[in-house]
């Protein structure tokens, strides 16, 4: 009961109460399984029938490059974070990225056939957390298109304003707060070529960099830029 009270912070389990998550891991045999720093929780050739959902540690989700380097596409680290869950219902064979622990991990799993199949005694609970992952993937696909929006503007800088005019509220009054190895990762740029264009807008009065917080000063040039 501990570990679905931690997992209470999960979207996957919003609207249900910790006795219906601790019913969901009893019908659903899932598993609790820790994974050393460095030990592969999955690999790129591994079947994808399992749901992934953060209990503590770090996971970082990536490839391995024809060019020999390993690319990573995405990191976790807060409880109740989910991975490796869109390709449960594609029909592939194989998850193509790997997931490994970047520090002692443990993993709560579930059966992909649990979420997929349709529950015989007819419990809210599993009703609930079906429509708990359809908003989760519909958050995701929002996100994407959100991300494609943004790094399909021509130059860097159009790519930093619309970053900001997304993430941001109306007037553009909250900072967006990300660190330079972040920034470069999401917009697939270097992290030197991010540096100097954000000194190059601080310096034009575009925006204002207070350590790993960057605040728009000129909203209206911003949204010109998009």
């Amino acid at each position: 009961m501990d570990i679905a009270r931690r997992l209470m912070v999960s979207p996957l389990f919003k609207g249900m109460s910790v006795e219906d998550v601790g019913k969901c891991f009893t019908c659903s045999d899932a598993l609790c399984v820790t994974y050393r720093k460095g030990e592969m929780i999955f690999t790129e050739e591994d079947e994808p029938n399992k749901l992934h959902i953060l209990l503590e540690g770090g996971v970082r989700v990536g490839y391995d490059s024809f060019d020999g380097n390993r690319r990573v596409i995405g990191t976790f680290s807060s409880t109740g974070d989910i991975f490796g869950d869109i390709l449960l219902f594609l029909g592939k064979k194989e998850y193509g990225v790997f997931a490994q622990a970047t520090c002692e991990t443990r993993i709560v799993v579930l059966p992909r056939d649990f979420m997929t199949g349709t529950c015989v005694n007819g419990c809210d609970y599993h009703k609930q957390l079906t429509s708990n992952l359809l908003m989760i993937f519909a958050g995701n696909a929002y996100a994407l298109n959100m991300r494609l929006r943004i790094l399909s503007c021509p130059t860097l800088r159009q790519k930093i304003a619309k970053m900001l005019s997304i993430y941001n509220d109306r007037d553009m009054t909250k900072p967006i707060d990300m660190t330079r190895e972040e920034l470069a990762e999401f917009l697939g740029v270097t992290r030197p070529s991010i540096s100097r264009e954000l000194m190059k807008m601080q310096d034009d009065g575009l925006v204002e960099i207070k350590g790993r917080k960057i605040f728009v000063l000129d909203p209206a040039e911003i949204e010109a830029l998009n």
